[in-house]
């Protein structure tokens, strides 16, 4: 009988990815450009990567507590919003099979493919009900710049945790947000 993380390792797609996203500028790339480019801080002296990495993250850190208080976040100089729009769950018969627009929960399911080795054979997958979906956009027709459909503005990993965390726990405001159908 194998254990936990032996059954998780067999499932883990291992090898090469070949959809990996290439000459994408992350954080390091961007300080990278500052300091070629010789932008100074605010008070005049060069800026170091620790210094240039603290603004990032507090500002990322501050666009997290706006969304998740339900305000929407305007980016600078008319470069569009980021908001938190809303999708009311629903259940429905579509040819005798049952159809949601419920998210799985991964962790829940995996341990129940762990305990019943058919369950995924059977494509059984645990739902997790709630009463509104919801998800962070970027409103690019607020902004006013030519070519707005070559930008787009996805979150990172840790913001997604962080709001869906948020989100489980109840804490985010729903009555600002916006519904979508």
């Amino acid at each position: 009988m194998e254990d936990y993380q032996e059954f998780l390792g067999k499932l883990q797609k291992r090898g090469s990815n070949p959809h990996r996203i290439r000459h994408c500028l992350g954080s390091r790339d961007a300080w990278k450009w500052v300091r070629k480019n010789k932008w100074k801080a605010l008070d005049g002296k060069p800026c170091d990567q620790s210094q240039y990495s603290e603004i990032i993250n507090t500002v990322n850190q501050f666009i997290v507590k706006q969304l998740l208080g339900g305000h929407e976040v305007e980016f600078p100089h008319q470069m569009g919003t980021l908001i938190i729009s809303s999708v009311p769950t629903r259940v429905s018969i579509k040819n005798g099979k049952v159809t949601t627009n419920y998210r799985t929960d991964w962790k829940k399911t995996l341990d129940y493919w762990f305990e019943d080795r058919t369950a995924k054979e059977g494509h059984k997958y645990i739902k997790r009900i709630q009463k509104n979906l919801y998800f962070i956009r970027y409103c690019k027709n607020k902004a006013l710049f030519k070519n707005r459909h070559f930008y787009s503005f996805r979150a990172n990993r840790s913001l997604v945790k962080t709001f869906g965390k948020a989100v489980e726990e109840g804490s985010v405001i729903s009555e600002r947000l916006s519904f979508e159908h």
